[in-house]
């Protein structure tokens, strides 16, 4: 474990005959900033580390939930992220190498300190979200990203989900390449002072490029400076003051194809936030009960879901991860992750069933 400040995500916790935490792994091992890389031992403080970079003008292009509590290595073995993802994709896509203790007390070390590494098995990528149950990562590189010059946000406001959509859609279509892009519904927008369903996009660049999407985007509401950095970090932070709010809540994650938005969106009671041009959307439901309902339709409908958050009675109780039909790929795919787990650690010693109840 890390800081534990996830220790209401994904599967539960078992009893363990020892515990053991990277808190104290917080070196900073190799920094080149010219080189745009770093690599940082696994306990280090997520906000520190973003502090130190921005000394520098660049960033770690994660904005994780919990980001003030998280330690790094708690940030990827969750493969945890946020808005960011439109424009920066998710610790798949930024860590460039790591080392990692096996149980049999063997640091292997995976990838480097370079962007491009040369093609092969990255046995790194295995760790990514996986909850500590193939082994205990020490150390991580990264790629940096430079911090955007300035940012804005523009805020669209609509009576009803499709119209909102249709919105998402021409954005997309655009030239523009927004950092992020979100849908809140109207329970959700309530939480950044907002009515109706809230389609949020936040630019990035030079103030030539922020003066196109302000043509692009006419007839939107405009944040001022102070207020982009607020609205984005009650954005990022909405799981984390939800559960603190809501003591028996439930957060459940659901994967769509862009096309299969509107048909999800309807059916959701719920509060709820989509990275909208991911296809990525985050149910929240002030207990079991509320967000059973919408489980079993998910059930029925096939889709890709997991309960990201849950109180432990429901994670020791509950299924948490849905595995489509055993003929798909994905079931293909669970089999292959469970033969890993198998070769990685055989006696299952490793995080009992916290990846989300299966592994």
């Amino acid at each position: 474990m890390g800081n534990r400040s996830k220790h209401r995500m994904a599967g539960p916790i078992l009893p363990a005959d020892l515990s053991i935490s990277t808190c104290a792994l917080r070196r900073v091992l190799d920094y080149e900033p010219r080189d745009l890389t770093i690599s940082i031992e696994a306990g280090f403080p997520f906000l520190e580390l973003q502090k130190l970079l921005a000394a520098n003008g660049q960033m770690i292009a994660l904005d994780p939930p919990f980001a003030d509590r998280a330690t790094i290595g708690g940030v990827v073995s969750s493969n945890s992220s946020g808005p960011l993802r439109r424009a920066y994709g998710t610790a798949r896509d930024l860590v460039i190498g790591m080392t990692f203790a096996t149980l049999e007390g063997k640091l292997v070390k995976s990838g480097g300190m370079v962007v491009k590494n040369v093609a092969g098995l990255d046995m790194g990528k295995l760790l990514i979200g996986s909850f500590g149950t193939l082994a205990a990562i020490t150390s991580l590189n990264f790629r940096l990203h430079s911090i955007p010059e300035t940012t804005q946000t523009f805020l669209f406001t609509f009576p009803d989900v499709d119209s909102a959509l249709v919105k998402r859609n021409s954005i997309l279509r655009s030239v523009l390449q927004p950092l992020a892009l979100d849908l809140l519904s109207p329970a959700a927008a309530v939480r950044v002072a907002r009515r109706g369903f809230v389609l949020a996009l936040r630019a990035g660049g030079s103030e030539t490029v922020l003066n196109r999407y302000r043509r692009e985007l006419d007839g939107a509401e405009a944040l001022l400076a102070a207020d982009d950095a607020v609205f984005w970090r009650t954005v990022q932070e909405f799981t984390p003051e939800f559960l603190a709010r809501q003591p028996d809540g439930v957060v459940m994650r659901i994967s769509t194809p862009l096309q299969g938005m509107p048909a999800l969106l309807k059916l959701i009671a719920n509060p709820f936030i989509c990275r909208a041009a991911n296809g990525i959307t985050y149910v929240y439901a002030s207990s079991w009960g509320a967000a059973s309902r919408l489980w079993e339709t998910g059930a029925q409908l096939g889709l890709r879901a997991v309960i990201e958050f849950a109180p432990d009675a429901v994670r020791e109780s509950e299924e948490l991860w849905r595995i489509l039909p055993a003929d798909g790929p994905e079931w293909e795919a669970f089999v292959m992750m469970e033969r890993v787990k198998q070769m990685f650690d055989p006696g299952h010693l490793l995080n009992r069933n916290r990846l989300y109840g299966r592994i």
